[in-house]
């Protein structure tokens, strides 16, 4: 405990007397989510916390009363750990990284920290915190782990990496098994004592001789040289069998690795220390090197005699040994040397492929120095400004810098993605990852690092977000929602608007619900159509579109349609049913008013034509008994103004049928059926035969499509199209009809070399009672091309005309090509 934290007289839980603050301690330790153990002074478990029984699956009966080692694959580097502490009497411990196999047998990765209780000299046991490594620190870790084993397992030597405690084997590099002929899967978890070379003679000795050597590096913390040892393998020509077995052969006879199975090799084996952080032993290298050479040469020196045994072994033969391994090795140096520099060429290749740039700091990263690489990362000059200060933005440089001081803190690697400034001014993302170099006080030195150019994928994934932002921006403005319903699962993903319309919790929508809860906001009359539609798309195959209506959030009544489809796995197995849903209620109020509209206008056209004509009947007829009685009597001026009414009375009566046939355009029309234009064309000439001839006009025609549509409106439009085109021409009126196909839609169009329109009235003329001439120079009501514009669109087209004054006119309109025609 700190001196401020003893040197308080407040208790932590206030006035709360012993029991109470038992009480709130007990409720602390439950509410952290790490797992807290305690231990007796032999390592028992006395107490352990919820978070503990979650992660192990044992229960607390099972555990109370267990040695730690129940916890934890390697109890003894918590032993070791917790002495550790209680002789330097530090107030916190190292964190370890250990394995916790659970009730089930599952392994979990945790962080261990322990803490020694006592009081006075006396030792009271020990708290253990564990806390669950998460999966992107275990990724991470795991990660770094395999990409430092696969360094270790292609170094150009003969090495094993040992636990110092048990000494277990935990990596191998390739060079060592080739060099024995053996496999990695063979010697892996075992311990160096199992697969180390004994004594023909003495099985014990060469094992003993081991952990002699293993105990002195632990002791003195300097690596031990052992005696040569003498380790036959496979022959590799004869494809010798399994080295194992003469390797743990207790007989003397020497003929055993005579012959085609195995060669003689002798080894010289070195055990080194590696030290952590801290000081402390963390791993143990045991290298080999095969001297089989130096000891061949010296039986050839000494006429073939064997190496004698250890009991009578020539002291001036193994000096010899030495001094000519003395020799061998500087010239093994010297490959080494070689070795390492086509090594480091390979790295600069390596460095150049993986990484934009590699870099070296000093302990304080006040100056940056790029070692390989691109120039992303500038170079700082000594007395100028601090790297951060000069290449990394300020909107980045807290963050940086709090990372940094961390990582000098804990003398722990980092990786952290910022922005830096190039040398040109501009600014790149990189992901920057840096190891700390510890001098033998485990100080640091320097620090070595990489970094990566990521801009482009930065750049491309704030593009995506803004696009998703959008996105979600423009649905919920457009009252768009899309949806994914997972079949197998049950489960409707959607997004928030989309809940929003179905009265669903947005935030239970995006992690998903049963596909009922949206169908049950559907209303009673639609639902069952729509539940149909969904089992008909999954069965078929085919699109899904259904419109409907659906309580919302509010309770209001919403018009929705939606549109989706199925997706099946490679069983035909339908798995995911996506698709997006739109709000149509306008569209659908706007259709009802337009509906209620074209009723009213209907009963006006009724009431025209009923109630109106028979005024103007009665008028008429009255006008021409009055006409037939006192014709004699009428002067000039009498007999002109009867005509004028007489005449108006007609006309007023040719726009009463005219207004009538415009409203009924939609509901009395028929339904649409592939219609022959050129039959068309030939009852409109028959019709407008008398016109024809009186004109003198002549029509010519191509050869016209078939379309789909009412054939009775459809005819309606040509003969009001040819009628103007008649009457609107000089003398004698010339006609050209023609018709083009494009795609599912035909364009007909009608030319006249007549009296032509000023473009300024191309719109106007398709208006209801608008004439652009006098009576007396053209008659008409002002009807008929409304009349065909109506047509046209109830059929999905489109009609314009194209003219200048004393150039003719060219009327054209779409019209829906027949089924099957479509070009």
């Amino acid at each position: 405990m700190s001196e401020r934290a003893g040197s308080s007289e407040v208790a932590f839980w206030g006035d709360a007397d012993d029991t109470e603050a038992l009480q709130h301690y007990r409720t602390l330790v439950n509410t952290i989510d790490d797992g807290i153990y305690r231990l007796d002074a032999e390592g028992r478990l006395v107490s352990v916390t919820d978070a503990i029984v979650e992660i192990t699956g044992y229960t607390r009966e099972e555990l109370l009363g267990e040695h730690v080692s129940v916890l934890f694959d390697d109890s003894v580097s918590i032993d070791h750990e917790t002495d550790n502490h209680r002789a330097n009497a530090a107030d916190r411990s190292e964190p370890l990284e250990r394995t916790v196999e659970t009730a089930e047998g599952e392994r979990i990765r945790c962080q261990v920290r322990t803490s020694v209780l006592d009081a006075g000299d006396t030792v009271q046991g020990a708290v253990g915190i564990v806390r669950e490594i998460g999966e992107r620190e275990r990724s991470e870790t795991e990660a770094a782990e395999a990409t430092f084993r696969r360094l270790f397992e292609n170094v150009p030597g003969n090495y094993l990496i040992v636990q110092p405690d048990d000494y277990e084997i935990v990596a191998v590099s390739d060079a060592y098994l080739d060099a024995t002929m053996t496999q990695r899967a063979e010697i892996m978890g075992k311990t160096l004592f199992e697969i180390f070379p004994n004594n023909p003679d003495n099985p014990a000795d060469g094992v003993e001789n081991l952990r002699e050597s293993l105990e002195r590096v632990a002791k003195t913390g300097e690596a031990d040289t052992m005696s040569v040892t003498h380790y036959p393998i496979p022959d590799r020509e004869s494809g010798g069998g399994e080295p194992s077995e003469a390797r743990r052969s207790s007989s003397g006879e020497r003929n055993e690795f005579d012959g085609d199975e195995f060669e003689e090799r002798w080894w010289n084996p070195i055990n080194s220390p590696v030290f952590d952080a801290t000081g402390e032993i963390d791993y143990i290298v045991h290298s080999v090197e095969d001297i089989t050479p130096i000891v061949q040469e010296l039986q050839a020196d000494c006429e073939q005699e064997l190496l004698p045994d250890p009991d009578t072994a020539d002291p001036q033969l193994a000096s010899d040994i030495v001094l000519r391994g003395q020799e061998l090795l500087q010239q093994a140096k010297q490959e080494a040397y070689e070795r390492l520099h086509e090594s480091e060429e390979r790295f600069r290749a390596l460095v150049t492929t993986t990484s934009d740039v590699v870099f070296s700091t000093n302990a304080d990263w006040s100056e940056v120095r790029s070692l390989e690489g691109s120039d992303l990362l500038a170079d700082t000059d000594e007395d100028g400004p601090s790297w951060i200060e000069k290449h990394v933005p300020p909107e980045d440089q807290p963050r940086v810098r709090k990372t940094i001081d961390e990582a000098v803190r804990t003398k722990r690697s980092f990786e952290l993605e910022h922005r830096v400034v190039r040398e040109d001014g501009t600014e790149a993302w990189v992901v920057s990852r840096a190891t700390p170099l510890l001098d033998e006080d485990g100080e640091v030195t320097r620090w070595l690092g990489a970094a990566n150019d990521v801009t482009e994928r930065v750049e491309r994934e704030r593009y995506l977000e803004d696009a998703k932002e959008r996105l979600e921006a423009a649905a919920e403005a457009g009252a768009v929602g899309t949806w994914e319903w997972h079949i197998p699962d049950d489960q409707m993903v959607t997004t928030v608007s989309f809940a929003k319309k179905f009265g669903i919790d947005p935030d239970a929508a995006t992690e998903g619900v049963p596909l009922e809860e949206f169908t049950s906001a559907i209303h009673d009359d639609d639902r069952e159509r729509v539940n149909r539609k969904i089992e008909d798309a999954i069965e078929s195959g085919d699109e899904y579109v259904a419109e409907y209506r659906v309580w919302d959030a509010d309770d209001d009544l919403r018009w929705v349609v939606a549109r989706g489809h199925v997706e099946y796995d490679e069983d035909g197995t339908p798995t995911v049913f996506p698709g997006a849903l739109a709000d149509i209620t306008e569209r659908k109020q706007f259709e009802r008013r337009l509906e209620e509209s074209n009723r009213r206008l209907e009963q006006f056209a009724y009431a025209a034509s009923h109630d109106l004509q028979e005024p103007l009947r009665m008028i008429t007829s009255y006008l021409q008994l009055i006409e037939r009685r006192y014709a004699d009597e009428f002067d000039e001026d009498g007999q002109e103004f009867i005509d004028f009414a007489v005449d108006g009375a007609e006309r007023m009566r040719d726009m009463i049928d005219g207004l009538l046939e415009y409203s009924r355009v939609e509901t009395r029309g028929d339904p649409f059926e592939p219609v022959d234009l050129d039959d068309v064309l030939e009852a409109v000439r028959a019709d407008l035969q008398v016109a024809i001839e009186e004109s003198d006009a002549t029509i010519t025609v191509e050869s016209l499509p078939r379309v789909e549509g009412d054939p009775e409106q459809v005819r309606q439009v040509f003969q009001n199209v040819l009628s103007n085109a008649i009457e609107y021409s000089d003398d004698p009126p010339r006609v050209d009809v023609s018709a083009v196909q494009n795609g599912s839609e035909v364009i007909v169009s009608v030319s006249d070399e007549g009296i032509g329109i000023d473009p300024e009235d191309r719109e106007r003329v398709f208006e209801v009672f608008q004439s652009l001439h006098e009576r007396d120079e053209h008659s008409g009501t002002g009807i008929g091309l409304a009349l065909c514009k109506r047509i046209v669109e109830r059929h999905g087209g489109d009609i314009w005309l194209e003219s200048q004054p004393g150039e003719g006119a060219t009327f054209s309109f779409t019209l829906p090509a027949a089924s099957g025609d479509e070009a």
